[in-house]
């Protein structure tokens, strides 16, 4: 479908696309691109970060057990350290499988189950070629389009709430520093924890700096942490729609007028050859996050109902709680988003392969080519789906049951509460 120099700048664009997300995945860690001598330095730096992020657990430990009667106070400690192992748990398994992601990202940039497309050079000299070549293009570069926007969502509503934190407890420290006994003052750490007999020195060493640093790496990698694995899973899952739309393309102009007769045998033939090659790339997708992200669905209901539970506080209490609740269900409510709506997109494409089959005007074709059509639509109704471990699939309705059951926790909250 590409030549060699048309190939490789499709590449290159399709990288470029997504640079923040490989940037966001550099500064926690892992290496998105081509592996480098520095892979071993980026693997220590995610190394320090998690052990940080499990260090700065004291002190949310010690804030829990102090106000454990206290369900407000103790609310945002806890989904922020449920955010945290999440962020931690996928760094890990980036630790455990670069190779993987790696290889996956690459054949996703190049386009290389469309360069191996038996089909595309099949037709390279029939009148279809040149139609259905824009046609190919068009659903691919519509698919990279969708996969901009989610990132640049993604990444500012998570860059929003790291620095709403991280601002507001350096300005808070700031002014009690210029306006009070500099050595004795309450501190202000990024994310709400406790350190006894820390947090009463002011900004001098060791009382401020070490504390504020597990803080703050707590808070980065739950921010940036996930956004290097989810959006990914955002290019991988787009991809593969995009793929599936051309396969369902491809099968619609098998019986076009583009098509000589004489060809349309080893057409649906080239087809069906493309049709094993996207259900592999879906059963590695499927695969690749089936068993990781039960983890990230489990904490996240919980998540869920601790947001709302805080905003319900805020609106009474403090304005200022609302907007970061808001904030932060827009960054690690976004995150279930993700694989819900486009786990929808990806069965619906899916759904259209068996009905391409048949749309198109196989009883008018040879014997040869309705045997095929009626074993492709046999095999084909068994549609693709991404899983979320063995319990349900990615999903609307799954989104929506979570909606429901952490409106649930909220409510429960709610009436521990008022009791």
């Amino acid at each position: 479908m590409y030549t060699p120099s048309e190939a490789k700048a499709l590449e290159v664009l399709n990288y470029h696309r997504i640079r923040e997300m490989i940037r966001a995945s550099w500064s926690v860690g892992y290496n998105m691109k081509k592996p480098t001598r520095w892979d071993v330095l980026l693997k220590i730096w995610s190394i320090v970060l998690i052990a940080s992020c499990l260090a700065s657990y004291y002190g949310h430990w010690h804030l829990f057990i102090k106000y454990i009667h206290d369900i407000p106070r103790i609310t945002e400690t806890v989904s922020t350290t449920f955010q945290c192992l999440i962020a931690c748990v996928k760094m890990v398994y980036f630790l455990l499988a670069p190779r993987k992601f790696y290889v996956l990202l690459r054949r996703v940039c190049r386009h290389e189950l469309l360069q191996e497309c038996e089909l595309l050079k099949f037709v390279a000299d029939l009148p279809i070629a040149t139609p259905l070549r824009r046609k190919v293009e068009e659903i691919m570069n519509r698919s990279w389009i969708n996969i901009r926007r989610q990132l640049l969502f993604y990444l500012g509503a998570c860059t929003f709430i790291l620095l709403n934190y991280f601002v507001t407890a350096l300005a808070i420290n700031l002014y009690r520093y210029s306006t009070r006994d500099q050595d004795n003052f309450e501190v202000v750490l990024p994310l709400p924890s406790l350190y006894p007999g820390w947090m009463d020195k002011g900004m001098t060493f060791p009382y401020y700096y070490i504390p504020m640093y597990l803080e703050s790496s707590n808070l980065y990698v739950c921010g940036m942490g996930t956004v290097g694995f989810d959006v990914l899973f955002i290019v991988l899952c787009l991809h593969s729609v995009g793929l599936m739309q051309s396969l369902s393309h491809m099968i619609e102009c098998s019986t076009s007028s583009l098509v000589p007769p004489e060809h349309r045998v080893e057409y649906m033939r080239c087809c069906i050859y493309q049709y094993q090659r996207v259900a592999a790339f879906a059963s590695d997708l499927n695969n690749t996050y089936r068993h990781m992200i039960i983890i990230q669905f489990m904490l996240s209901l919980i998540i869920w109902g601790l947001i709302l539970f805080q905003m319900s506080i805020g609106i009474a209490t403090s304005i200022s709680t609302t907007l970061r609740m808001f904030m932060y269900l827009a960054a690690g409510g976004y995150q279930i988003v993700i694989y819900c709506y486009n786990g929808q997109s990806f069965a619906t494409a899916s759904e259209r392969i068996p009905k391409a089959f048949y749309d198109c005007s196989w009883y008018a074709e040879s014997r040869e080519f309705r045997q095929l059509i009626r074993m492709m639509i046999m095999r084909s109704n068994q549609t693709f789906s991404l899983d979320i471990s063995w319990f349900t699939k990615m999903s609307l309705p799954t989104l929506m049951s979570m909606v429901r059951t952490s409106g649930q926790y909220y409510l429960l909250l709610q009436n521990i509460t008022q009791k």
